[in-house]
């Protein structure tokens, strides 16, 4: 006696076995196989996104451009802030403030090897971060950290092909995506389940994508930052040009922890639902992925409050002087009541 054994239906190629004449099962059809195509299409392109979020850094080809570019900005800004520092120091001497004009000839004789020194630590800094950006993904169980996003996603990352762009992907059995597909494979009373599934999938592409373009702004901005550095850095000397300096400052800074801050809100997400593959898992990894990419401009925020708190602590700080200025005033009543007591006797 032989056994028939049926295989399972392919839930990314739905065949509904549909007679001819059954147009209502031939249009579900063709509506389940455009959606289970349109999935898989996305898990690729999930996996492009989120592996080349974290995993794609700054290379020297691009920081030498950028410093190619810096050296045009210092040819281009060195004269005006001579002309500025002439101007500054001719009206200091008028006014006989030999502060100022020692200021402001310091300020114009560093301006050049200080906005090279801050380069160059943008760059040492941009490679520590990278490096704590890779430490902090691969203490997730598993390994990389776009990995493990991606299983909780439900979708595994096979290795990318020599000749394409795109990463090829598959969808884990058992998980949320892979599920809803299988349902939906079963008949054009399901299709209703690849509806779902294309939803979840939609997304989770636009969050991978927002979080890709926020990496990818990240990394151009710190290249335009260092090529035009000495555009801000060198007016530090200047009076009232200092802000322009302060301003290239706090987005460095914002722009350099921005990574790995994305990248421990995703792990954070990542260790509270690896441990399931539903659709709230989905959902929450969504969600966060989402969340870190707004990670350039909560960091820039972050840096620039506290400068700006810094700078008002410091301001408002009382000097020694200004402390015993404030005792004497204190004590003025006091001493005069005195001399009103010994000019009655």
């Amino acid at each position: 006696m032989s056994m028939l054994i049926l295989a399972a239906p392919d839930p990314f190629s739905p065949n509904y076995s549909c007679f001819i004449s059954d147009f209502g099962c031939q249009a579900s059809q063709t509506v389940a196989q455009f959606m289970a195509s349109t999935i898989r299409n996305l898990g690729d392109f999930i996996a492009t996104m989120i592996t080349g979020a974290f995993n794609t850094n700054i290379d020297q080809g691009s920081w030498d451009i950028a410093h190619s570019q810096f050296l045009f900005w210092i040819a281009v800004t060195a004269p005006v802030i001579l002309i500025v520092a002439l101007i500054q120091i001719a009206i200091a001497m008028i006014l006989q403030d030999w502060a100022r004009i020692g200021r402001t000839a310091a300020g114009a004789a560093l301006a050049i090897p200080f906005s090279a020194i801050c380069v160059w630590a943008m760059q040492q800094f941009s490679g520590i971060t990278d490096d704590v950006t890779r430490s902090l993904t691969t203490s997730v169980q598993g390994g990389d950290l776009s990995q493990s996003l991606l299983r909780v996603v439900g979708i595994f990352d096979l290795p990318k092909q020599a000749s394409g762009v795109m990463h090829s992907a598959e969808f884990i059995k058992g998980g949320a995506i892979f599920t809803m597909a299988t349902d939906g494979a079963q008949g054009p009373a399901a299709v209703g389940e690849y509806v779902m599934a294309l939803l979840v999938v939609a997304l989770m592409m636009i969050a991978t994508l927002f979080l890709f373009i926020a990496m990818s702004i990240r990394e151009f901005g710190l290249l335009a930052l260092a090529a035009m550095a000495p555009v801000g850095l060198m007016m530090i000397g200047q009076p009232k040009l200092t802000a322009w300096a302060q301003r290239w400052m706090n987005l460095t800074a914002g722009l350099l922890i921005a990574k790995p801050l994305a990248a421990g809100v995703v792990l954070l997400a990542v260790e509270l639902t690896k441990a399931s593959l539903s659709i709230g898992v989905v959902l929450v990894a969504a969600g966060a992925v989402i969340a870190a990419s707004f990670s350039p401009l909560w960091a820039t925020k972050l840096v620039s409050f506290a400068g700006a708190e810094v700078g008002t602590a410091l301001h408002h700080r009382f000097s020694v002087r200004d402390q015993f200025s404030r005792a004497s005033t204190a004590t003025a009543p006091v001493r005069t009541a005195a001399r009103v007591i010994r000019v009655g006797k």
